[in-house]
């Protein structure tokens, strides 16, 4: 991969655009059916699954496979179409199902593309908030079409950082990571799912860590964490979205974050 993204690789700035179109068309279905009330059904793993996921994720695979018909599309609900890890289109149609069910107005809709397995595009967008994020490899990420800063808290202990629900950790056997980071850092808060990423992004929150994620929970995320000056690894460091967690930070604090992790983890 060069230093930036070649729109040309997906038709052009103005194709760029029209993706971001869709996704905030999808969230704006999401949102009827978030209004009108939703009844959840269990998917094999016992995760929820809705109507509104079905239908966002339908959309914008439609409109994906339509133009990209070469490109592979990995959903979380419909799974993978085509295998092109040389361009992947990566949706979470409804990122925070379990907050959308109950009525938190914290979900958001995820679009993440990889070019040659490298996530080089993030759009990322919560109607209840109005909040649209867009990023590309090499041309920073904007917030309603501001431009995005991480913020510049420089030690951990001054930090506060967002972490995922309490099962994540209990189910990813890292529970104890959870009590330790309490004591790294100055302030601990359970914002999970992409709004724990949005706060980092709005230099609400310096950091967020998330166990027990997939990769269409962070493709969008890595790439805009990464364009507005932040990083984003696995838990262990490692610079993946198929680690099966995320820490993501405003670059200053991210390997005493990791650091401390990994400390707590090993007891």
């Amino acid at each position: 991969m060069g230093n930036g993204f070649d729109a040309d690789r997906i038709g052009g700035s103005g194709a760029l655009h029209a993706l971001t179109d869709v996704i905030v068309r999808a969230g704006e279905i999401a949102l009827k059916h978030f209004d009108r009330g939703v009844i959840p059904e269990r998917k094999p793993d016992r995760s929820p699954v809705t109507a509104a996921d079905r239908e966002v994720e339908q959309v914008i695979r439609d409109y994906v496979m339509e133009r990209y018909p070469h490109a592979e599309f990995y959903g979380e609900e419909t799974g993978r179409h085509g295998d092109n890890a040389e361009l992947r289109f990566i949706v979470d149609p409804i990122d925070g199902t379990r907050a959308f069910i109950r009525g938190l107005p914290t979900w958001s809709v995820l679009l993440g593309i990889e070019v040659e397995g490298s996530p080089v595009v993030g759009i990322a967008y919560m109607p209840s908030a109005g909040d649209l994020f867009v990023g590309a490899l090499g041309q920073g990420t904007t917030h309603n079409g501001e431009q995005a800063h991480v913020s510049k808290v420089t030690s951990l202990s001054d930090a506060t950082v967002m972490h995922g629900s309490l099962q994540q950790f209990t189910e990813a056997g890292v529970g104890d990571t959870l009590v330790g980071l309490a004591g790294a850092c100055d302030s601990a808060r359970g914002y999970p799912d992409f709004d724990g990423y949005r706060q980092v992004l709005l230099g609400r929150a310096d950091a967020m860590v998330d166990p027990g994620v997939k990769p269409w929970d962070i493709c969008a995320a890595a790439v805009l964490i990464r364009e507005a000056g932040g990083r984003l690894t696995s838990m262990t460091g490692e610079e993946t979205i198929y680690g099966g967690s995320a820490v993501a930070s405003n670059g200053a604090i991210h390997d005493d974050l990791v650091a401390a992790l990994g400390a707590t983890s090993k007891g």
